[in-house]
């Protein structure tokens, strides 16, 4: 019970924003500034994302985790651009080991760099993946004092130890770099949590977030393929013929292979006859006498 406890209450966010019609926290305490723009969010809901195009917002945020404390965020992106650099978030000083950044740089032959930025490049955590343009990803990023993690769509990209991240300071930017602004995507349910979230739990928030997707509509097809198939079996078994013959007494069947008569009855039953191929002779018995 005490494990379970927390397993679940580490999952749960000190903040979030799911920016579905407004830039509020979920609990309406505090707010991004700026003027915002909503637009459909990855399931396809109306006002349900933020989009930022070339343009920052940022907010107060009291809960952001101080120093090295442990610390997870994570936020859903669509890039309407890959040619250009996107700066997903940051807070913290430009100082060497005091920021907290993501940023996405641009694409090259379809991958990117992906960075969480510390601020120089030995506390810089990098990594390249494929990028495409007007697609929801999910990023989480992770800090438990050694260790720093990022993730997109559940999937752990890379890990490295010994980088302290000792960002401070409770400014939250959406759309910035320091003082350079730099984005053109969609932003939706963006969590802050005090913790650093295991694998699990990663791919456990992004199982219950992804996109609701309608299931491929495979029954006709289906139906269609047994179609296709079943008659040819029930056709060796041949139930159906036997019992129509067996009910018609007055009829004589004859059954040829190789132009050799091998059987002459008055009921049939094809699933007794071995492989082959036969010409069946049906005439009416009262005329062959």
């Amino acid at each position: 019970m005490f494990v379970s406890f927390l397993n679940s209450n580490a999952q749960n966010p000190v903040q979030e924003f799911n920016f579905n019609g407004n830039l509020n926290s979920a609990d309406n305490s505090i707010s991004f500034l700026g003027t915002p723009v909503f637009v459909n969010d990855r399931n396809g809901i109306a006002k349900g994302a933020l989009r930022l195009t070339n343009k920052a917002i940022q907010a107060v945020v009291g809960e952001l985790p101080q120093a090295n404390k442990p610390k997870t965020i994570s936020v859903w992106v669509k890039f309407n651009t890959v040619n250009a650099a996107n700066y997903i978030f940051n807070y913290g000083a430009p100082v060497n080991g005091q920021y907290f950044a993501l940023i996405q740089q641009p694409a090259t032959s379809g991958l990117s760099d992906l960075s969480l930025v510390g601020w120089g490049d030995a506390n810089n955590l990098v990594v390249s993946v494929p990028l495409v343009k007007e697609t929801w990803y999910m990023y989480s990023v992770t800090y438990d004092g050694n260790v720093s993690k990022i993730y997109r769509n559940g999937e752990l990209l890379k890990a490295v130890e010994g980088i302290q991240r000792s960002a401070k300071g409770y400014i939250l930017s959406l759309g910035k770099l320091n003082t350079a602004t730099s984005i053109n995507a969609d932003i939706d349910d963006l969590k802050l949590y005090s913790v650093a979230m295991t694998d699990e739990q990663v791919l456990e928030a992004y199982n219950s977030s992804k996109p609701t997707i309608a299931a491929p509509q495979t029954a006709q097809v289906a139906n269609t393929s047994k179609k296709a198939v079943v008659p040819s079996a029930k056709v060796q078994q041949a139930p159906v013929v036997a019992s129509s013959v067996e009910t018609n007494k007055a009829k004589n069947i004859e059954v040829y292979s190789e132009g050799k008569r091998i059987l002459e009855t008055n009921t049939i039953n094809i699933g007794d006859l071995p492989d082959g191929t036969y010409l069946i002779k049906i005439s009416n018995s009262a005329a062959k006498k």
